[in-house]
């Protein structure tokens, strides 16, 4: 096996969710060829073939040999040459003492500073492998002027060129070799690696591994790096044959690598022992089982990958490369718990795999283990610290699972200074500026993905390909990255109210990809908002078609219920989730959420408790938790829930707005305000923090603060009609009739069908006396879209009383009586109506059992202009 061989291989992708809705994570992994190449070599034996007139003298090894047999330890040459498979450590030290002692000369010396140089480690080790490598060099050149005609010399300092780097060199003395030995395989072969592991030139290469078959046609090493040439062109058929074919011409039973006594991939060939010689058969057959194993990974057939990687373990468990192989084949077929085992072993055996960390990091994020993903992508980030991946896939745990936005964004600001075209980087920050309630950076990050995804790849070229041509995987990446970037856009207009520019996104999205089901989902939650039932629900089923059994796409059609308040159809889906997914927290935080609107508290708990169960440090859980408690009146725990959240996320505005909700609750309006205020010095697009601030201050009669709160919450959102409505009702509290109905009349703008705003107007022109028709003609419309509304039919009696009409007036308060009997408004305006109509008696009783149940409504009235 020729030394230097490596392997490319096919990125990893990962999926997760976002609160609300399940984002699509774009984080992956190195390519797990390249990331294996670096260990490739690790069987490459036969591409150093010794220089059998440059050996030791029989007089040096025979001092060797005999040094041994009396300390019953090994020559310190092959302890040096690797035939002991010593650690790199143990090989410095012998090649240190068989260079000072003088025990070995000329190629033989050679080879020791070569060895020396290869196995280096710690401060300065560059420095130390490099004088060895010129040492070994010059050694070589002294060597080639004695014997000029020998071509193992000018094979040895080939491979020294090729170590360093030196590729043109490299070449010209294995060309040497060639014209020197035309009959010798191992100086085809070695030019051949150089040819397509230095120069690209893999036409170069197979020509050499040809030339070479054609002298030896059963030269294993040969065989094999055309393999992993071919697959590198991309032409995995005949790789796979090339690696079978290897695998043939060795023996049939092979028994696994003899732990005692191990070359490694620089392995000294004197006096080759039978068991050094089976020790090298067994490294090759693993090494070309690992390759070949490789190539079935290519083509996604995870089984007979899995079969070879097992295979390469069998025959030599202590390489960490088919370990990470296998780890990576198991992640594809979602067999976590092995695929996690396989990486820690292979950690194990080799520290230091940023691959293997990255991809054991996304093993435990998919199974739910937050905290030993953090670990794996720290490490990995340490590792590599100029690679973004394992910094987006960290922020992606951040914000996903421990519900930590600001540490997110900083990974994501960091993998971006990295690289300013990372586009997983950009989306992913988008969807944390979404959780951070700012839609408008986060639309800007959608949009640069899109602007970064176009200008690589021509997307819509290629997805109107034949559906039987190939797809380049890169360009079909981009493909995928830039329809999430849609996507993701799309749901931040929806949160802006930009229904048709988010549809519009949705489309884009599913031009790249006609089977992508988040596309379907995002524009059936629009189709929602935008009261399109029958398209919104043709789109939400749709895609639990084409992703049967994905926790996602029940998740997410849950979320865009739960967006149109549809409580009960968001639980089903929810629950659906979570059934396929029991490990994902934020289906059970959402599904908590929805069940606190349905008024089940307990059953709310318990989902956070569940949630907290697999995440203990959930911010999210810990905020919703408290929030239940505080609904519960049960203070002390929802503010120890809340408080738990603040401390492992000081300042955090969303803690911070539901402990100012709870504070509120148990009456401390002013340490409430308190924490709204501090909220929105973090956050300050937010708008629901200043309306729920606003609220607090109307109930507390502060209506200029209110309306100043509303006014800043309207400019952040200025398509909600809630707002219009709470700032309508604050104008109304303090009698500016005429700029109420300005705000209510902005609320019917964005819904027509918004019943409270049709009262409160109709309420209003009934005070002002103005416009008694219109009033009437609103209180008429919410009695058709909501028959027996008893506020409709309080205001129509009062509209009535207005017009002295008392018989139709005390129709309308008995109809709202008939809806709730202890109406005090209703019964008040049927006293009214009652006593000024000739029924005294009656209309004081009815009156004063108004006033027993709520004793200003006297004064209510006198407010409206009737006493």
């Amino acid at each position: 096996m020729a030394l230097g061989a490596v392997c490319t291989g096919k990125r990893m992708v990962m999926w997760g969710f976002e609160r609300w809705a399940a984002v699509r994570l774009v984080a992956r992994g190195t390519s797990l060829g390249v990331a294996l190449g670096a260990l490739c070599s690790v069987a490459a034996t036969d591409g150093l073939a010794q220089p059998k007139a440059a050996s030791q003298p029989p007089s040096q090894q025979k001092n060797q040999q005999q040094a041994a047999k009396k300390g019953g330890h090994p020559p310190e040459a092959d302890v040096c040459y690797g035939v002991t498979g010593a650690d790199a450590p143990t090989k410095v030290a012998a090649c240190t003492e068989v260079i000072d002692k003088g025990l070995l000369s000329g190629g033989a010396l050679a080879l020791a500073y070569l060895h020396r140089g290869l196995s280096e480690s710690g401060p300065d080790s560059d420095k130390r492998s490099k004088a060895d490598f010129r040492t070994a060099v010059r050694m070589y050149n002294d060597a080639i002027m004695a014997q000029p005609l020998n071509p193992h010399l000018y094979i040895q300092r080939g491979v020294v060129h090729q170590t360093i780097g030196e590729a043109d060199r490299a070449i010209i003395d294995y060309s040497d070799a060639i014209r020197l030995a035309p009959r010798d395989t191992l100086p085809l072969i070695n030019r051949g690696v150089v040819l397509y592991t230095r120069k690209d030139n893999n036409e170069g290469a197979i020509a050499d591994f040809n030339a070479a078959l054609k002298i030896n046609s059963k030269e294993v090493s040969a065989w094999t790096n055309r393999g992993i040439v071919y697959r590198k062109k991309g032409d995995v058929n005949q790789a796979i044959a090339d690696f079978t074919t290897a695998i043939r011409i060795l023996p049939d039973k092979i028994e696994p690598v003899s732990l005692t006594n191990v070359p490694d991939s620089i392995t000294s060939q004197l006096a080759r022992t039978p068991q050094q010689e089976a020790n090298r058969i067994a490294l090759q057959a693993a090494f070309v089982h690992f390759q070949r194993g490789l190539a079935w990974y290519d083509k996604s057939d995870y089984d007979k990958a899995i079969a070879d990687f097992t295979e390469s373990i069998r025959l030599n468990p202590r390489d960490a490369s088919p370990w990470v192989g296998r780890g990576a084949a198991y992640m594809y077929k979602n067999d976590l718990k092995q695929a996690i085992a396989d990486f820690s072993e292979g950690i194990k055996l080799k520290p230091g795999q940023a691959f293997a960390h990255m991809q054991r990091g996304i093993a435990y994020h998919r199974i739910g283990d937050a905290d030993n993903a953090l670990t794996d992508y720290s490490i990995a980030h340490e590792l590599t610290p100029k690679d973004p991946n394992p910094l987006v896939n960290r922020g992606i745990v951040y914000y996903t699972k421990k519900g930590k936005f600001e540490e997110a964004v900083a990974d994501f600001d960091q993998a971006l200074r990295l690289n300013p075209k990372e586009v997983n980087a950009l989306i992913n920050r988008g969807v944390t500026w979404r959780q951070r309630n700012d839609p408008d950076r986060a639309i800007v990050d959608f949009t640069e993905a899109v602007r970064l995804g176009l200008q690589t790849s021509d997307i819509l070229r290629l997805t109107q390909k034949d559906k039987d041509s190939k797809k380049d995987p890169a360009a079909a990446q981009t493909a995928d990255q830039v329809a999430n970037a849609y996507y993701q856009r799309g749901m931040a207009l929806i949160d802006k109210q930009e229904y048709e520019a988010a549809v519009k996104d949705f489309e884009s999205a599913l031009e790249i990809n006609e089977k992508e089901p988040r596309a379907y989902l995002g524009r059936g939650a629009a189709y929602l908002k935008m009261d399109r039932t029958q398209q919104a629900v043709a789109d939400l089923d749709r895609a639990i078609k084409i992703a049967p059994g994905m926790a996602f796409a029940y998740f997410e059609r849950g979320a865009a219920y739960h967006r149109i308040d549809n409580y009960d159809n968001a639980i089903a889906d929810y629950t659906s989730s979570i059934e396929i997914d029991p490990k994902e927290p934020l289906a059970y935080i959402n599904r908590g959420m929805a069940l606190i609107f349905k008024d089940r508290i307990d059953d709310a708990i318990n989902d956070f408790d569940a949630a907290l169960k697999i995440s203990p440090d959930d911010i999210n859980a810990l905020i919703q938790r408290g929030f239940a408690y505080g609904l519960k009146k049960d203070y002390p725990r929802a503010l120890a829930d809340i408080e738990d959240a603040l401390r492992l996320s000081p300042g955090n505005p969303t803690a911070l707005y539901y402990r100012a909700q709870v504070m509120a609750f148990r009456g401390d309006a002013g340490r409430a305000i308190e924490d709204y205020t501090q909220a929105l010095r973090t956050d300050q697009k937010n708008p629901r923090i200043y309306a729920s601030r606003a609220n607090l201050y109307s109930s507390l009669g502060e209506y200029d603060d209110a309306i100043d709160d509303l006014n800043n919450a309207i400019r952040l959102r200025p398509r909600d009609a809630n707002l219009y409505l709470s700032r309508g009702i604050a104008h109304f509290n303090k009698g500016d009739y005429a700029k109420a109905i300005s705000d209510y009349d902005d609320a019917l703008k964005v819904d027509p069908k918004m019943t409270p705003a049709l009262n409160n107007r109709c309420l209003t022109r009934a005070v002002t006396g103005a416009n008694l028709d219109a009033a009437l003609a609103d209180c008429n419309e919410v009695l058709k879209l909501v028959p027996n509304d008893p506020y409709a039919h309080d205001n129509i009696g009062l509209i009535y009383l207005k017009r002295k009409q008392y018989d139709r007036a005390i129709a309308e308060y008995n109809a709202s009586l008939k809806v709730d009997p202890d109406r005090a408004r209703a019964l008040y305006g049927r006293g009214l109506a009652r006593a000024r109509n000739g029924q005294g008696p009656a209309g004081i009783a009815d009156m004063s059992a108004a006033s027993g149940i709520q004793p200003n409504i006297s004064g209510e009235f006198a407010k409206y202009g009737v006493n």
